[in-house]
């Protein structure tokens, strides 16, 4: 790497764009490495990402950006074609770095209508028919590009993590295949531990299960007497209180529509019927 590179990335974009810029430079960002990869070049790095998405026109800084930046990633849509911002990029980082270091990612439409026309090569092809005659046709060849083109939101996420290994490997030179197999290495033993977790809480989960219905069972039989005991006094209440005042009827009336919104509290709470029993049991 040149100590001249300030960044390892540049991701560039029409205004549209910007959000699945932002989105898939930060998920290259913040992408972990598989543990024992061995890098071509010790000092590579993937994680300096610069944002290229304003489309305004190009300045002394643009330049000095696209020159500071290692590779550039081009997401390719029916806008970005024949933009003259994105254009007017491109050609100063091909001058300056080549065509090697040019990522395109997909992210609408189709390829023919998406990508700068300088990315789609026509080349001469001949052909050898039948009757052992040879042709010559025009065919258009168009780039290897990463797809973020989706139909749902998962699909997308899917196709972010896939497009992310390989778009990482290009930038520090590792085969995509084999950064993918250690991907899915590392995400297999990642599912295993969190089943390896769960397993571990439901089993600490059952056992304080276990120890609070013991608990509750021991203290069910305190809570039903406090019941009672609690159902006695205000029996009791009921009945001494309107005999306490029974010369004074205007505290009379109070006291009987208390009594009476005690009973109804009671019956919503479900206690009525212990009520009852308490009452014609006896009571304390």
């Amino acid at each position: 790497m040149s100590t001249l590179d300030r960044y390892d990335i540049c991701v560039l974009s029409v205004k549209a764009d910007e959000p699945i810029a932002r989105r898939l430079g930060e998920s290259i960002r913040s992408y972990r490495l598989p543990a024992n990869v061995r890098l071509p070049d010790g000092a590579s790095d993937y994680r300096r990402i610069l944002y290229d998405c304003g489309e305004t026109p190009m300045d002394e800084k643009v330049r000095a950006d696209l020159d500071a930046s290692r590779f550039l990633v081009l997401i390719c849509s029916p806008e970005t074609r024949s933009n003259p911002a994105i254009l007017e990029r491109l050609d100063r980082f091909r001058e300056t770095h080549g065509t090697e270091e040019i990522i395109a990612v997909i992210v609408r439409g189709e390829p023919i209508e998406a990508f700068p026309e300088s990315f789609i090569e026509k080349k001469a092809v001949q052909h050898i028919l039948p009757d052992m005659s040879v042709v010559e046709r025009i065919e258009t060849i168009e780039p290897v590009a990463a797809d973020l083109r989706a139909d749902s939101e998962r699909r997308r996420r899917e196709m972010l993590r896939y497009e992310t290994v390989r778009i990482t490997a290009s930038v520090l030179g590792l085969h995509p295949d084999d950064l993918e197999q250690r991907q899915r290495s590392r995400r297999k033993r990642a599912i295993l531990s969190l089943l390896v977790l769960v397993g571990v809480v439901c089993l600490a989960a059952a056992a304080v299960f276990l120890r609070l219905g013991l608990i509750a069972k021991a203290e069910g039989d305190i809570a039903e007497e406090q019941t009672r005991l609690s159902v006695s006094i205000a029996r009791r209440t009921i009945e001494e209180l309107p005999a306490s005042f029974a010369g004074d009827e205007q505290a009379l009336a109070y006291i009987d529509e208390a009594v009476e919104n005690a009973r109804q509290s009671l019956a919503e709470l479900g206690l009525d019927e212990l009520l009852d029993t308490a009452e014609t049991g006896g009571g304390a």
